[in-house]
């Protein structure tokens, strides 16, 4: 007991003495850690995504991407041809980007249709089985330009990368294409596919106008799905599988080879492609880390190019997530200003203990003339340490926690914070074991000043 109370107040007696000092290394630790974690999630990726994240596993990994709303509401994109055309052109470029193409899939977004063109397509066939649960009848609505009755119809928005892969195929007609998908001219129809349990109602070849968020688009049936097709909700493999025989499949991705003289005739297919990039609706291929981050730097060129805000990967690391708008080179800078930063920190500590062991021979002599043990003396220098690098631990605890940090494992995160921290003091310990090692305790005992 009279061991451990000499511990506490030779730490209390010498924190007190070098304050200024112990705090300013307390700060450059805070530093330091919180950057070392950082630049380890950019680059060596340690493990921190959450495993519940939804996902879709063939041929690789996809993961989900999302954008900020101000991608959907940003109403300077659909004023003008220009603004139309950039929007839909970014959305391409992230569509097709080799090696890691983008693809995009919403089961929860169904289409409206006017009640009588429902009718007359399914004349004495009743079509409640076709209908939306959150709509099971119809009800009046604005519609274009008038009101009138509508249906919802239960829908699967889709465009030709996730009809591809997730392998479906047309018992009657043709599926999405990226051929098919390009049309001529604004008020050409586009092509929609119908689940098989529309065959004998409908037939391809039919035309129908659908409603999403107050757009019109005129319709054309290109297909009709085999029996059983399915997809995963929302395109990931933790959900279940939708039965798709009686829904329709309404394409994202619809390209117009002509400018229309309104830009409203062209907004309403740039709406689609914003659309397509909202969150929980797109999917991007990744593999490795190193594969995640060329990704990153890929979309983050892309936004800089269409002046767009820039899509989150968010299977990409933390440190990723956080820094996915600086360039390689900014980063590779921050890197090197955290390794030299780290050096000065540990000279700091090394230079601070050195000092007080030199500063203090006089005091050592006389405790260990009375009897102390040197592994006291060396237990208080642990514990200054120890304090030192405590508010460096609390700081990364809050900066990292759950509030500031989404869809990271957390727990991870922290380890690594701990890792890191406990490598610092085992370095610090060694050091401490090193100096005092080559200590003449004969000579602190005999010294008189």
């Amino acid at each position: 007991m009279q061991k451990i109370l000499f511990v506490f107040a030779e730490f209390f007696r010498s924190f007190r003495k070098n304050l200024f000092k112990n705090v300013l290394l307390a700060l450059m630790f805070s530093i330091s850690l919180v950057m070392t974690v950082l630049m380890s999630s950019y680059y060596l990726d340690l493990g921190e995504l959450d495993k519940d994240l939804p996902k879709y596993q063939k041929d690789g990994i996809w993961y989900g991407v999302g954008t900020p709303n101000e991608v959907i509401g940003d109403t300077e994109s659909y004023n003008t041809v220009k603004g139309c055309r950039n929007l839909m052109n970014y959305y391409e470029a992230l569509h097709d980007l080799k090696d890691h193409p983008l693809i995009s899939i919403h089961t929860g977004q169904n289409v409206f249709a006017r009640e009588d063109d429902i009718k007359r397509l399914f004349g004495d066939v009743s079509y409640k089985g076709f209908l939306g649960k959150d709509h099971p009848q119809a009800f009046m609505a604005d519609f274009g330009e008038s009101s009138c009755s509508v249906l919802e119809m239960k829908t699967i928005m889709l465009e030709d990368h996730a009809y591809e892969l997730f392998d479906l195929k047309t018992e009657q007609g043709e599926g999405l294409s990226k051929e098919n998908l390009t049309i001529e001219n604004s008020s050409d129809s586009i092509p929609i596919v119908l689940g098989n349990e529309y065959k004998g109602l409908i037939s391809v070849g039919d035309e129908l106008d659908v409603n999403i968020y107050d757009y019109v688009y005129s319709c054309r049936v290109a297909g009709i799905l085999e029996k059983g097709s399915m997809v995963p909700e929302n395109g990931s493999e933790i959900h279940d599988m939708i039965l798709l025989d009686s829904y329709i499949l309404f394409p994202y991705m619809v390209r117009v080879s002509n400018d229309p003289d309104e830009p409203a005739e062209l907004a309403k297919y740039a709406f689609l492609d914003a659309l397509a990039i909202d969150f929980n609706t797109s999917k991007v291929f990744t593999g490795s880390n190193s594969e995640i981050r060329e990704t990153v730097s890929s979309y983050r060129n892309i936004s800089e190019e269409f002046d767009m805000p820039q899509v989150e990967i968010y299977a990409a690391s933390m440190g990723l997530r956080l820094m996915n708008k600086e360039s390689e080179g900014r980063v590779r800078i921050m890197l090197i200003l955290t390794i030299i930063l780290l050096c000065f920190t540990f000279y700091g500590l090394f230079v601070a203990l050195y000092d007080r062991l030199q500063s203090n021979k006089r005091t050592y002599g006389i405790y260990l003339v009375n009897g102390c043990p040197i592994s006291a003396i060396i237990l208080s220098y642990l514990l200054e340490i120890a304090v030192i690098m405590l508010p460096a631990v609390l700081i990364c605890r809050y900066v990292f926690s759950e509030e500031n940090i989404e869809f990271i494992n957390r727990n991870v995160i922290l380890s690594a914070v701990y890792g890191f921290a406990g490598l610092a003091f085992l370095i610090g310990t060694i050091f401490i074991i090193f100096i005092m090692h080559g200590v003449d305790t004969e000579h602190l005992i005999r010294r008189k000043e």
